[in-house]
């Protein structure tokens, strides 16, 4: 089995026993060139999203193409160009949407997402860990309306301290933007808090998170992670659909866990923490009802409920401080 991935996020599938090859193009690529390096190498492909190149690609890559198209009339021609060709229906989460391009080709599907790593990386993160208790928080995404302000970040950090018998631990990346957003975050955090010396790849991050306490994060690929390796999580969402893109909970058999959409949903390891307003999930990048161009949804989630979530995820003598 290959898998066919964008430039920088080939190391998520790195350490995969399952996975044969990863191939990568350049994000953003439309270069026909490199879709014919694998023209009709393979027997099926699966497109996992509907978008225009994903499709162009899997067709031309195999002999039989399956994938999704969009309720729209532009959308026609994948019909002609797929051999299979399901509605692309977001009322269900990712997980089993994509799972269902299996049923066509008889293989069962399983609900679990794995992230593999090996013994090098769980020493390599313990080496640059504390040996005492730890909660991981991971602040960064690729989409700005999905962050969580420094200021509460620095508060989370400084109650962690205070209130629990854990470490709060940063994550650092190789992105200079993340690491002005952490220093704006320490400014607001006191002593005591730690961050990653270096960063980390995703298979040592994975290895650091499964060694964790619990880990808090928001709407982005490394929250994904820490639910696939069974760290007790929580996730702050905004205005982003749950029901289809909260993090999977592995062996769940329901069509979408998180399908309240709203408030603090919880399952198995997995605490979403949203607030319940009307107008949430909106599912835009900019806030209709604010006045200062902030996501009031997620500046409204505080500090002091995302604790009271975590000792939540806390197993029984893992050291929470009384007063």
């Amino acid at each position: 089995m290959e898998y066919l991935v964008f430039s920088g996020t080939e190391t998520i599938l790195s350490k995969n026993p399952y996975v044969d090859k990863v191939n990568t193009i350049p994000r953003g690529s439309k270069s026909l060139l490199d879709a014919l390096r694998l023209f009709r190498k393979f027997d099926y492909a699966l497109a996992t999203n509907p978008s225009d190149r994903t499709t162009i690609w899997a067709m031309l890559a195999s002999r039989k193409a399956l994938g999704f198209r969009y309720r729209q009339r532009h959308e026609w021609w994948k019909r002609l160009v797929l051999d299979h060709c399901c509605h692309y229906d977001d009322n269900g989460h990712a997980v089993q949407l994509v799972l269902s391009l299996l049923e066509p080709l008889g293989i069962q599907a399983v609900p679990s997402v794995e992230m593999h790593f090996d013994h090098e990386d769980t020493e390599f993160a313990k080496s640059r860990l504390p040996s005492s208790p730890y909660v991981i928080l991971h602040p960064y995404s690729r989409g700005q309306y999905k962050y969580w302000s420094p200021e509460k970040w620095g508060a989370l950090a400084g109650i962690i301290r205070l209130q629990t018998a854990c470490v709060p631990v940063f994550t650092v990346t190789f992105d200079p933007r993340d690491r002005e957003f952490l220093d704006a975050i320490l400014a607001h955090a006191p002593e005591g808090c730690l961050t990653f010396t270096e960063p980390f790849t995703f298979s040592q991050l994975a290895a650091a998170i499964q060694g964790s306490t619990a880990y808090v994060g928001i709407d982005t690929v490394v929250t994904h992670i820490a639910t696939a390796v069974g760290a007790s999580t929580v996730a702050l969402f905004g205005p982003t659909l749950t029901r289809y893109w909260a993090p999977w909970p592995n062996d769940c058999e329901e069509r979408s866990p998180f399908a309240a959409n709203r408030g603090i949903q919880r399952k198995g390891n997995i605490t979403v923490v949203q607030k319940d307003w009307e107008c949430v999930p909106c599912n835009r990048q900019s806030c209709r009802i604010s006045s200062r161009g902030r996501m009031e949804c997620m500046e409204a989630i505080s500090p002091e409920e995302v604790l009271r979530e975590i000792i939540k995820q806390m197993k029984p003598g893992e050291s929470v401080l009384s007063g």
